[in-house]
């Protein structure tokens, strides 16, 4: 029964009634009438294929990306420290002031780690970025270039030999997840 506001769950639809067709609403999807077969839907038109090793994200997918992945790199690191301080340094309180020491710890190193780190992701993508495109070519230079000189930019304000230590570990730690990524399958574009 139908008090005149919800619709019967018994009841069949009006033939008369609306018809929805999704092809009108998203013919980008395709026809619906036939099996999709392969992987069709994996390559959308003029954005290349993500199974092809010569494939490169365009530079605004990378920047979001290696921002978003350092943020929450950072965040979680910087959680776990202050996670680690705060037990460490409310040893012996009650729980109400443990809790509290935690929490404090950890909104306290998280968010300033995360920003920091995220700030770095976009500084690598776009100085990446650039180093392809003065050079003209995208070969395993421009990421380890990219990553020494965010280093040294990043810590420039410390002294020239802080800036110099923080080139060689962001060159340093680039180069080696290059080398690794070559080594694994050599789909090294497509991990920075």
């Amino acid at each position: 029964m139908s008090d005149g506001m919800l619709p019967d769950a018994n009841r069949q639809p009006q033939q008369g009634g609306l018809a929805i067709d999704p092809r009108v609403f998203a013919p980008m999807l395709g026809r619906f009438d036939q099996a999709m077969s392969g992987g069709e839907f994996l390559e959308v038109p003029g954005l290349g294929n993500p199974n092809d090793p010569n494939f490169r994200r365009s530079w605004g997918e990378r920047l979001t990306y290696n921002a978003g992945r350092m943020y929450l790199a950072g965040l979680v690191c910087g959680g776990s420290y202050g996670l680690y301080e705060g037990v460490r340094d409310s040893a012996g309180q009650i729980r109400r002031l443990r809790i509290n020491s935690v929490l404090n710890a950890t909104s306290r190193h998280g968010p300033m780690l995360g920003n920091s780190a995220g700030v770095l992701g976009m500084m690598f993508s776009g100085l990446e970025t650039l180093a392809g495109a003065v050079r003209g070519e995208d070969d395993i230079l421009n990421p380890i270039g990219a990553a020494t000189l965010t280093g040294v930019l990043f810590k420039m304000g410390s002294g020239p030999r802080a800036a110099t230590v923080a080139g060689v570990v962001g060159g340093g730690a680039v180069a080696a997840m290059v080398f690794a990524g070559k080594q694994l399958g050599g789909a090294w574009k497509n991990m920075l």
